[in-house]
């Protein structure tokens, strides 16, 4: 088991995510790294749309080069799994 710690958290906090951790069948710090885990997710979705609009707003022309490039590795037979001979 990994080591644990303690954080404050108000009281209202910890009784919500008591019950939302009971609803999932989990227990309240396995809820805990769960939000964490989506959180991080979330902010690397954020990050990705933030790079995807500064290359479409900055360098629109990169980025048509690389939907390009996307597009014809979609299209060409390296994107399939080889089929067995």
């Amino acid at each position: 088991m990994s080591e644990s710690t303690t954080i404050r958290i108000r009281s209202e906090t910890r009784d919500r995510l008591n019950r939302l951790a009971r609803v999932g069948g989990i227990s309240a710090p396995e809820l805990i790294a769960q939000l964490v885990d989506r959180a991080e997710a979330d902010e690397l979705f954020a990050q990705h749309a933030r790079a995807f609009r500064e290359l479409r707003d900055g360098a629109p022309s990169s980025l048509a080069a690389i939907e390009r490039e996307d597009a014809a590795w979609h299209e060409s037979d390296l994107a399939s799994p080889p089929s067995p001979t």
